[in-house]
């Protein structure tokens, strides 16, 4: 049950402030006089967790490879769960079919591997990133996407799309990561995973298309810059600006022919990405901004 009181902030000596929490509070952390704790601060929110000088423990599992399909899917799984070792029994030639497909989606692994044995190790790299920063290589690479599908490149366009999702499970890793290490608000976290969840569908639809008609290619060249925008809009620090464009979106999706299920279902999802932006700003109540909290 979440509990919530105000408390008065005090001045320590001249550079410090200091905060008295409940003692049933620090009880239920197991927090004691004397013990550290870990201060988190994501720009607009400090977060208190419990201190330990333990290295965190790494999780080591063992996959039997019977089925190469069920052991990739497995592996993957691990990568999103945040795992950094995997053990493999397999013989050495399945090990090495096994790692060029689990290549096309996680490029930051390391085989420990010997040909005449039965039992191998995968290592994920843990090179964590923050999570704009990934956003903005995700929608970088989406608008190479979007773009070489509308020029029927469709080549590049796969190629393109294979890095997207190498970066989305990336993503997904890192977005865990970040929750179970207290550093980014559960609110934060459901809205960039609805957004990247979003984008994929959004760049699978386009991608499942191939012949369109010359209404259909009038409505992608238009969805194609809408869709940019919206990403673009999530992205932007300044809200007032991402509402702007965003709000700017839904207007401009009323006019385009969504009369086939393709650009329906594109309008749909870009909608969906702009009304994230929108209710982040409703959340956001300390910018006071003039889109939801006019004064009076």
């Amino acid at each position: 049950m979440t509990e919530k009181i105000v408390k008065k902030v005090g001045l320590v000596g001249k550079g410090s402030l200091s905060v008295v929490i409940p003692k049933k509070w620090a009880d239920s952390m197991g927090v004691k006089p004397g013990d550290e704790i870990g201060l988190i601060f994501n720009g607009s929110k400090i977060t208190l967790v419990p201190h330990t000088q333990e290295e965190p423990e790494n999780v080591n599992i063992l996959i039997e490879v019977d089925d190469l399909d069920l052991a990739l899917r497995k592996l993957i799984a691990s990568y999103v769960e945040g795992v950094t070792k995997v053990k493999v029994r397999a013989e050495y030639t399945e090990l090495l079919k096994i790692s060029e497909r689990l290549r096309e989606n996680i490029s930051m692994f390391m085989l420990r591997a010997e040909p005449g044995s039965k039992i191998h190790e995968i290592l994920f790299n843990d090179v964590k990133t923050d999570m704009p920063s990934t956003l903005k290589l995700i929608e970088s690479i989406t608008t190479e996407v979007l773009e070489s599908l509308v020029s029927k490149d469709y080549e590049k366009a796969s190629m393109y799309y294979k890095e997207f999702m190498r970066n989305y499970l990336y993503f997904l890793r890192n977005l865990k990561l970040s929750l179970a290490e207290n550093s980014i608000e559960p609110y934060e976290a459901i809205d960039l995973l609805l957004s990247i969840e979003y984008i994929k569908e959004l760049v699978n639809t386009f991608l499942n298309v191939r012949e369109l008609t010359p209404s259909e290619m009038r409505c992608v060249e238009k969805l194609v810059e809408l869709a940019e925008g919206s990403i673009n809009s999530l992205l932007a620090q300044d809200v007032d600006a991402a509402v702007n464009t965003a709000s700017n979106i839904l207007k401009l999706l009323k006019d385009i022919d969504v009369e086939t299920d393709f650009c329906r279902r594109c309008s749909y999802l870009i909608s969906k990405i702009s009304e994230l932006v929108l209710g982040r700003c409703i959340r956001n109540k300390a910018c006071r901004c003039k889109h939801f909290y006019p004064k009076v």
